[in-house]
């Protein structure tokens, strides 16, 4: 989702985005788009379907620094867009398939994996126990659950939840996720790609 100047929305600064709920309708080809007190919209996936006359236009947006291509999607599903988080001039854009992002870790190459358009990987995972260690060795977290009356636990979730992770989990040992290469969770496969500099 792109704003009239061609810049990505986030989360970060549009909080509502929380509120639209994808839901893929595989048999149907399509993306249903839900939002509280508002109809439904569905979004082709079949590129070809429904886009032939927006084949053409071809937009540009940027996502840090980086310049990403992506067709419009067209005015219906826009138009809904700007109706749900009240803002005008939003565009749905499809990545293009030709040019995708590259992880810029420390060891960039030109095999780096894609990463669409999140700011630096896929997927977020976060470990309790780094958390709680990181948040032992920050005072003003520690000042701030005594001045508010936070419970340890209240405090260390609100603090996981401000690194928005994907996958969260628990291990015996801090930073201890720091040294995988790989995450497997049955029989998916994830590649750590580096730490997040969150």
């Amino acid at each position: 989702i792109v704003n009239q100047n061609g810049t990505a929305l986030t989360q970060k600064t549009e909080t509502k985005l929380c509120l639209i709920i994808p839901k893929i309708l595989e048999k149907e080809k399509l993306m249903e788009l839900n939002f509280p007190y508002m109809n439904s919209i569905c979004i082709s996936l079949d590129i070809n379907n429904g886009m032939h006359s927006m084949a053409a236009s071809l937009c540009q947006s940027k996502v840090c620094g980086d310049r990403i291509e992506g067709t419009d999607c067209g005015d219906m599903v826009a138009n809904w867009l700007s109706d749900a988080l009240c803002i005008s001039g939003l565009r749905l854009l499809r990545q293009s398939s030709g040019k995708r992002r590259k992880f810029k870790g420390k060891s960039f190459s030109e095999d780096a994996p894609s990463i669409s358009l999140t700011n630096q990987a896929q997927y977020l995972l976060i470990n309790i126990a780094s958390v709680q260690w990181l948040t032992d060795k920050v005072t003003d977290w520690n000042d701030l659950s005594s001045d508010i009356n936070y419970s340890d636990d209240n405090q260390l979730q609100g603090v996981i939840d401000r690194f928005r992770g994907n996958f969260i989990i628990e291990t015996p040992d801090i930073l201890e996720e720091v040294q995988w290469k790989i995450i497997q969770i049955g029989s998916a496969k994830f590649k750590s790609e580096g730490p997040c500099v969150r």
